[in-house]
């Protein structure tokens, strides 16, 4: 008797094909890599290793920082954070508008022995950080380079920026309301089980709520316990900041592998945060096509003689394909639950 293919197998079988390639189109394209390298000009070869080690570096911290939102309330090792940092980053990459990231994550969290509720705080609150930090780095770029900004931006693009800053203060206010309004957030949930319980949509819904309930009061005691901890919560904001900032000075970097000295430092890490800002929404795997699209536009007045398009080239190499390529090996589902991990109560350590 043939021995059936679990459905597990034939997802880690699809997820592999489809890192295979898209990396392959990417090497192979009439604009890829290796067409690149054979025109390439004499790189300097310590920026360039400079920028893979900013990227290691934003890697690193977001794996720590899982780990600390998270062992703030549960014992959780960062073995496990590294583990799920990757699979965020792996299954962000290859979905569109990296939807797929943080429920995957979530998902090998609880598969790690994690409580449902705990691990959905755990990154809610990271996300929450992230993006609040995000939008006050474009807000202070917008304040001390506006001149440049308004002298190189159409109103298009200005439009563009606008939107992707407001976007982003407006999920931060709805993830505020959703994290600390208990008693809103249970009655919008309820609204939503019960109306698709209606619909046909959802089976037994009332059961359902009950389960959420459970993971509802776990998220929210696990919210009010991070900020009872004032140093982890600065200690995460001060991360999250560091983290962006080597996102940032990657394309300062591959500016300086090109033997160009002109520009600031500055200068550059404003327009790559616009870059990131006005890309981050764009529905498509890995902001395909918009993140291209917005550093020619904000990074185009840095670079000359026709090295742009290499440039961003080179840029995404290392920001997008090398994740996707480190972080594949991680990308597996667990195979079985792990022993539940018991929490913990942490004040001020």
């Amino acid at each position: 008797m043939k021995k059936k293919i679990s459905g597990k197998t034939i997802f880690n079988i699809v997820v592999f094909a489809l890192c295979a390639g898209m990396l392959g189109y990417f090497f192979l394209a009439d604009d890829g890599l290796l067409p690149f390298l054979r025109t390439s000009p004499n790189l300097d070869i310590g920026w360039l290793i400079m920028a893979v080690v900013c990227h290691l570096l934003n890697l690193s911290i977001d794996a720590f920082l899982i780990y600390r939102f998270t062992s703030n309330i549960t014992h959780y090792s960062l073995r496990n954070a590294i583990k799920a940092s990757m699979v965020g980053q792996f299954f962000s990459a290859v979905t569109p508008g990296a939807s797929g990231g943080q429920p995957m994550q979530v998902f090998v969290m609880t598969k790690q022995g994690l409580d449902g509720g705990t691990a959905t705080s755990a990154l809610i609150q990271k996300f929450l950080v992230y993006q609040t930090v995000l939008t006050g780095y474009s807000a202070f770029t917008i304040l001390i380079r506006f001149d440049y900004f308004n002298h190189t931006l159409n109103k298009v693009m200005w439009s563009l920026a606008m939107f992707g800053f407001l976007t982003q203060a407006l999920v931060i206010f709805a993830l505020l309301l959703f994290s600390f309004n208990r008693k809103l957030t249970s009655k919008i949930i309820r609204f939503l089980f019960l109306l698709l319980g209606k619909l046909h949509i959802l089976k037994k819904p009332e059961e359902k709520l009950a389960s959420l309930e459970i993971q509802l009061t776990s998220f929210h005691d696990s919210n009010k316990e991070l900020y009872k901890n004032k140093k982890l919560v600065l200690e995460t904001y001060v991360l999250t900041a560091v983290q962006l900032t080597t996102m940032f000075i990657i394309p300062y970097c591959i500016y300086r592998s090109f033997h160009f000295q002109g520009a600031s430092v500055i200068e550059m890490i404003c327009a790559q945060s616009f870059t990131t800002m006005i890309s981050s929404f764009t529905p498509l795997p890995g902001a395909s096509g918009a993140a291209e699209g917005a550093a020619l536009v904000f990074l185009g007045s840095f670079f000359e003689g026709g090295t742009l398009k290499s440039a961003v080239l080179i840029s995404r190499l290392i920001s997008y394909y090398f994740t996707i390529l480190i972080s594949a090996p991680f990308s597996r589902l667990t195979k079985s639950k792990a022993k539940r991990i018991p929490e913990h109560s942490m004040e001020g350590g």
